[in-house]
C-alpha cells in the first residue's frame, strides 16, 4: 500500500516475468528520443521493483508520506492566511484613505484614550479648587467639580470636532475663554475673602490654576487630534495579526518542505546504491544507466510533492 501511494504518479508496474537485465534488441535501431524514453521507463521499473524487494524502506516511505500530507495541510493554511492578510490590509487601507488621508493620526485608539483619561484626572484637581469658590458643602463642591470636568471633556471633544471649521472653532474658543475667565474671577474672590490674601497674590494663584486647567484641555485636544478612530485602530490591529499569522504559516510551510526534502533525500540515498548494483541493460553503458536510475528516483519522488 505504501509503495503504491509513493509511486502513484509513476509508470505502470512492470511485468514480473520481464527480464530487467535486458532491453529489446530493437532499441538500438529506434530513434534516440524513443530509446531514451524506454531506458527511463526501464530505470523507473527497476526502482519500483527495489521498493518492493526491500521492506526496510517502508518506514522511510511512511514517514515521507506523512510529511507530504502535513506539508499539503500547511500549504492550505498558508494560502488561507495570505488571503486573510490581503483582505485585512485592503480594509485597513480603505479606512486610512477615508478617515486619515494625511496619516496624521499616529496614536492607537487605546493609547490615545488612556492619555486623555489621565489628563482629565489631572484636570480634576485644579477644577476642584475652582469649585470651592462657590462656597458650597462637600457634596455640592464635588458636584460642581464633576460638572466642570464634564465641561472640560466637552471642550476637548469640541476642539476636535470643529477641526477644519474655523467659524465654529472661533465660537467654541470664545465660550471656553469666557468660562475660564469666570472661574478666574470666582477663584480670586474666594482667595481674597476666605484666605485673606492680597488681590495681586489671589490673581496670580487663580491665573496659575486656570492656566493649568486650560493647558490640560488643550493637551487633551491635541492628543485627540493624533488618535486614530476606533474602527481604523481595530483594522490596523487586525492587519498586524493577519500579517503575523501569514508569516508564521509560511515559516511552518518552509520547515515542513525542508523536512519532506530530507525524507526524500534519505530515500534517494537508500535506493540509489541498490539500484546501481543492478545490471545495466544490454547495449547501455554503465554511466548512462546510473544517470537514468538517478533521474528515475528523483522523478519518482518529485511527483509526490
Amino acid at each position: 500500500m505504501t509503495i503504491e501511494t509513493i509511486t502513484e504518479h509513476g509508470d505502470p508496474k512492470p511485468d514480473p516475468e520481464r527480464d530487467d537485465s535486458t532491453l529489446p534488441a530493437q532499441a538500438d535501431t529506434q530513434p534516440t528520443p524513443r530509446a531514451d524514453a524506454m531506458l527511463q521507463a526501464h530505470a523507473t521499473a527497476t526502482i519500483k521493483r527495489l521498493l518492493e524487494e526491500h521492506p526496510a524502506v517502508a518506514k522511510a516511505i511512511r514517514d515521507a508520506l506523512r510529511a507530504r500530507v502535513h506539508l499539503r495541510e500547511l500549504a492550505g493554511r498558508s494560502n488561507q492566511a495570505e488571503v486573510i492578510e490581503a483582505d485585512t490590509e485592503q480594509h485597513e487601507s480603505n479606512l486610512a484613505v477615508k478617515l486619515d488621508p494625511g496619516d496624521h493620526r499616529t496614536l492607537g485608539f487605546g493609547l490615545g484614550l488612556a492619555i486623555v483619561v489621565a489628563l482629565v484626572i489631572l484636570d480634576a484637581v485644579p477644577l476642584n479648587w475652582a469649585a470651592q469658590a462657590f462656597n458650597l458643602n462637600q457634596t455640592g463642591t464635588w458636584l460642581v467639580t464633576f460638572i466642570l470636568v464634564v465641561a472640560s471633556v466637552g471642550a476637548m471633544l469640541g476642539f476636535e470636532m470643529t477641526r477644519g471649521h474655523p467659524r465654529r472653532r472661533g465660537v467654541l474658543t470664545a465660550v471656553v475663554t469666557v468660562g475660564y475667565l469666570a472661574l478666574l474671577g470666582l477663584r480670586t474672590e474666594f482667595l481674597v475673602t476666605v484666605s485673606s490674601d492680597s488681590l495681586p497674590v489671589a490673581v496670580v494663584q487663580s491665573a496659575l490654576l486656570t492656566a493649568i486647567s486650560a493647558g490640560l484641555v488643550l493637551c487633551g485636544s491635541a492628543v485627540l487630534a493624533r488618535t486614530r478612530y476606533l474602527s481604523h485602530s481595530r483594522a490596523r490591529a487586525a492587519a498586524r495579526r493577519a500579517a503575523q499569522a501569514a508569516d508564521d504559516a509560511r515559516a511552518a510551510q518552509r520547515q515542513a518542505a525542508e523536512k519532506l526534502q530530507r525524507h526524500f533525500g534519505s530515500l534517494h540515498q537508500m535506493l540509489l546504491p541498490w539500484a546501481l548494483r543492478s545490471a545495466a541493460p544490454e547495449g547501455v553503458d554503465h554511466a548512462k544507466w546510473d544517470a537514468a536510475l538517478d533521474q528515475a528516483i528523483r522523478a519518482l519522488f518529485s511527483t509526490t510533492t
